[in-house]
């Protein structure tokens, strides 16, 4: 496969500009008296990156629950998890009505 020279000139230039802001940066922040481990904020940071993730998927996870619970209760399902009003839920009026739903829960997440 054929790799032009000048892109591989510049990824070379691109990695060497990254790694000299690195320099100047650890350079900069020893200058000031500060005393930084560079593996320890990279783990600390991949730590952050986790729990946010985490925190997004948990929070998604409530909002599907709510809303499945809201529709639910929108159709009366009972034990059998055999929905009384089958033929209205798939109506075009059901299906407004669930998206209701669901653009309720999402102007709550941003309340």
């Amino acid at each position: 496969m054929y790799e032009s020279p000048i892109e591989k000139i510049y990824g070379e230039l691109q990695t060497q500009m990254v790694q000299e802001e690195e320099k100047m940066v650890m350079k900069a922040i020893k200058e000031v008296g500060v005393n930084v481990d560079k593996e320890e904020l990279i783990k600390a940071l991949q730590y952050d990156r986790n729990q946010y993730a985490e925190g997004y998927e948990d929070g998604k996870n409530d909002v599907l629950e709510k809303i499945r619970a809201e529709i639910e209760n929108h159709c009366g399902l009972v034990k059998e998890n055999h929905c009384r009003f089958c033929s209205y839920c798939s109506s075009v009026m059901g299906v407004r009505e669930i998206l209701e739903v669901i653009d309720k829960y999402k102007a709550e997440s941003e309340e």
